[in-house]
């Protein structure tokens, strides 16, 4: 992971925030959400999110639906598991690729949960490019 700010074009809470607000409002088809949510993850934070996807629809098929879903911000790694049911969410403690504390959340609070942190990571970012910059100049 590298220390640079987060680019996620204007203010990536708002991107995020808008994925949740989906959420909430399209239950019904969970595997969509979790499409929507890995494209939008993976455009606003790239280098921070993994997708890992698995093909579906036979040997040939070209389809593939998200099977799991990480962002690593910081310390804490925000992971999303679609096995067939209803996604399974958990936010862990990692420190030095070792997972110390790891706990399973409602999506709802899963979500909310990482567009807060994601948005404090930007400002924490944001404040120690000004002081570099402050450095240099």
């Amino acid at each position: 992971m590298s220390d640079e700010p987060l680019d996620a074009q204007a203010d990536p809470g708002f991107a995020l925030d808008l994925a949740a607000a989906q959420t909430r409002g399209d239950q019904l088809d969970t595997q969509a959400m979790v499409e929507a949510l890995a494209t939008r993850l993976e455009a606003a934070l790239p280098r921070l999110t993994r997708i890992r996807r698995r093909r579906v629809g036979g040997l040939f098929s070209k389809r593939a639906e998200v099977e799991r879903i990480e962002v690593d911000l910081g310390d804490q790694r925000f992971e999303l598991v679609q096995a067939g049911g209803p996604p399974q969410c958990a936010r862990n403690k990692v420190v030095r690729g070792i997972t110390l504390k790891r706990d399973e959340v409602p999506i709802q609070q899963w979500l909310h949960e990482l567009v807060d942190e994601v948005v404090r990571t930007a400002a924490v970012g944001e404040q120690a490019r000004i002081a570099l910059e402050g450095l240099l100049t």
